[in-house]
Formats: C-alpha cells, structure tokens, sequence
C-alpha cells in the first residue's frame, strides 16, 4: 500500500510549485520518501526476507507512512476541489492530469495535451511569445481567433492556471457570439454556397442552429408551416 502511494505522489511533489503551495504536506511526504528510500537501499544491499521482517519497528513504521500519506491525499484532493470550484471545466480532468497542470504553473503551455478535455473541439490554443493567448484551434487545424488577447500573467492570473482558463471559457464565449452575428449576416447576403467556404465549422455549425431554429419558430404558428420548413430544408 505504501509503495503504491508513494509511487503515485512521488512525481507531483517533486515540483517546485507543489511543494511551496502546500509546505505542511511536502513536509510529511519527505519523511514517508527518506523511510521509503532508505529502506529500499537496506533491502538492495541485503536482500533477506527473514532479516528484513525481524527489524525493529518496521511494520510500525509502514503503518505510520500509510497514516501520514492519507492525510497528504486528502489535503490534495481538498486543494483540486479549491481548483475545481473556480474553474468547473476541471472535473473533466482525472486527479493525477489536474495534479500534474497544477505542478507545471510556470509553464502556461503545459495547458495545451488538456484543453480537449475541458472544451469539445478545442484541441490547442494559440500562444504568442509574451504568453498571451490569441485563439482557438481545433483538431483539423482551423483557427478562430479572439476578440481579445488572454494575458496569462496579469495580476492574480500568475500562476493560477484555474483564473486564466476561467477567463479563456468568457473570450471564447464572447468571441463565438460576434463571429456568429457576422457570419449571420453573411449567409443572408451572399447565399449558403458561398458563405460554408469562407467560415470555421463551428461557427457554421452554431450558425446553421441558429438559423434552424429561427425557421422552426416562424414555421410552428403556420399551417403545415413545419412540413413546408422540413421540405425546405430537405431541398
């Protein structure tokens, strides 16, 4: 049980960040990591079973680790749920993905093998050379870019990785209504034919449900209004 735990929590604080975020908790994980090592490099040197069983206090001391590492488990889970309030979309990531974007915070891309976890169909953001992010990528490679900027390291963003994905869920929001308005206006002008070539697919997609809808609220107070819109649609 000791080994299995200390191999799952051995990575994470052997960051920097965890460990000057939760000082009390790489305390006790130091002590569990010298009991741990120390007894492994007794073992390698003399490798008897019946010797190591017959050493004085080992089993206590075991038992002591076990303690000491459920007590950093739950101080760690309690610190992700801090996370995960503020930034929802985190309950998609597993403990181990969140604890492991938590302990790379001085490196903002350490963000990007996880943001199609947290967003469908975000598969990178767009990174300038100032960390400031300018837009969304998906899968395919189709790139739609902010109304404004993400600054990863202003004010109390720095660091805290939870506040600037917060603040990159509200552009892209923000920044999927505008397109969607200016694609609007643009399929009603130009005609279908022309304005599906010129626009991401998500902002054709959104665009396409907007105006599905529309047609099925105008169609519902008419006589055979939707099977007239279905056959519209169908042509």
């Amino acid at each position: 049980m000791c080994q299995r735990t200390w191999m799952y929590l051995e990575p994470i604080f052997a960051s920097d960040d965890i460990n000057k975020t939760m000082p009390t908790e790489s305390a006790l994980f130091k002590e569990v990591d010298n009991l741990w090592r120390t007894t492994m490099e007794q073992i390698e040197a003399d490798p008897g079973i019946l010797d190591l069983i017959e050493r004085d206090n080992i089993a206590n001391q075991f038992q002591e680790a076990n303690r000491k590492l459920d007590r950093i488990q739950k101080s760690l889970n309690d610190y992700l749920e801090e996370k995960r309030l503020v930034f929802a979309r985190f309950y998609f990531l597993a403990n181990e993905d969140l604890l492991m974007l938590l302990a790379q915070t001085k490196d903002p891309r350490a963000v990007q093998p996880h943001m199609d976890k947290c967003f469908e169909a975000i598969y990178r953001v767009l990174f300038s050379d100032n960390d400031c992010i300018l837009a969304m990528i998906s899968a395919e490679g189709e790139s739609v870019n902010f109304i404004k900027p993400v600054d990863v390291n202003e004010g109390d963003k720095k660091g805290n990785v939870e506040k600037w994905m917060l603040e990159i869920e509200t552009i892209m929001r923000k920044t999927l209504r505008q397109q969607c308005l200016l694609s609007l206006a643009d399929y009603y002008k130009n005609g279908r034919n022309v304005w599906v070539k010129g626009w991401p697919g998500q902002i054709i997609l959104a665009v396409d449900q907007i105006d599905w809808t529309t047609g099925v609220e105008k169609a519902i107070p008419v006589e055979d209004g939707l099977e007239s819109y279905r056959n519209e649609c169908n042509s």
